[in-house]
């Protein structure tokens, strides 16, 4: 079993933080526990300036999930309003979202209780 680095990841009330660090490096890391999390940080986002990027497929590849099981999708944006087909793609800055890994159930309690 492979163990895999995790990196900083953001809670989806922080966007303020996910814009900087979005601008500084094109990628942040965001946890989110529903799919309507998702859909309120791109709202979030677009009220900064942030767009997700029109006709960009969502990627579900982007990490290896045997290593990071929790990886749920990778979202393409933008600093303008724009087309998958106008931007560079040296210009997309991305989140990778992950769904908060649930706790296994434990069983030690009809074993041992």
């Amino acid at each position: 079993m492979s163990l895999s680095w995790r990196g900083f990841r953001y809670q989806t009330g922080e966007i303020e933080d996910i814009v900087k660090k979005l601008r500084d490096e094109g990628l942040v890391e965001v946890d989110a526990d529903t799919d309507e999390e998702v859909n309120e940080v791109i709202k979030d986002l677009g009220k900064m300036n942030i767009y997700q990027i029109e006709g960009l497929p969502y990627d579900y590849n982007a990490r290896v999930l045997a290593d990071e099981p929790e990886f749920l999708v990778r979202i393409g944006f933008s600093t303008r309003p724009v087309k998958a087909e106008d931007i560079d793609k040296d210009k997309i800055l991305y989140i990778d979202f992950f769904r908060i890994e649930e706790p296994e159930k434990s069983y030690d309690e009809v074993f041992w209780g």
